[in-house]
């Protein structure tokens, strides 16, 4: 999913697509409001801040405005074809690939949001992984999601290690099925029960 347009007209719909929506249109729904949002995330410095956390909001404030990451993704082998990372890495646990903007959610700096694709025996093995600084709970976030997959935190092998200070989440067989390419965005969601 792109970011909303940066000039020109905006419609609620818009909104309600690029957002999300729950029965008819509230533009209080829309409100930027970080960790508490119900909508509009506020994930790093300068990220969606034309949306205000309260008062008057109009469309206008929107421009450019998205629901999660714009990832530009990098592909990296380690030495065969064996085993390949898809996505944005900041070269702390793999190889740096790819972008990302922001960089940060919550507070914690994004170290690693890529799929991994194994090959062993001819079998070919997916899985999804974040990593994010700090020693975090399980439930930091309770849901990833784009185009492709939503996974759900109560689903992944969570892992904090305390010698690194970092912490993990990885989805593999029986979630993650490939590797097609990120379009444009992903989203870690605070607000939605599991």
């Amino acid at each position: 999913m792109g970011r909303l347009q940066t000039s020109g007209t905006i419609s609620m719909n818009d909104i309600r697509n690029q957002f999300g929506a729950s029965g008819s249109p509230d533009m209080a729904e829309y409100y930027r409001g970080g960790v508490n949002a119900s909508r509009v995330h506020s994930y790093g410095s300068g990220h969606n801040t034309n949306v205000p956390t309260g008062g008057t909001i109009s469309m206008s404030q929107f421009y450019g405005a998205h629901r999660g990451w714009h990832l530009v993704c990098g592909q990296v082998n380690f030495g065969t074809n064996f085993i390949r990372n898809i996505g944005y890495s900041n070269g702390a646990v793999v190889p740096a690939m790819g972008s990302i903007n922001p960089t940060n959610y919550r507070g914690a700096a994004v170290i690693g949001i890529y799929r991994v694709w194994t090959t062993f025996k001819n079998n070919n093995n997916y899985s999804q992984v974040i990593y994010l600084n700090g020693i975090l709970p399980r439930n930091w976030f309770n849901r990833y999601q784009d185009p492709n997959y939503t996974l759900y935190t109560a689903n992944a092998s969570w892992n904090r290690d305390f010698n690194r200070n970092r912490t993990s989440w990885i989805w593999g067989a029986g979630y993650v099925s490939g590797t097609a390419p990120y379009s444009n965005g992903a989203t870690l969601s605070p607000e939605t029960p599991q």
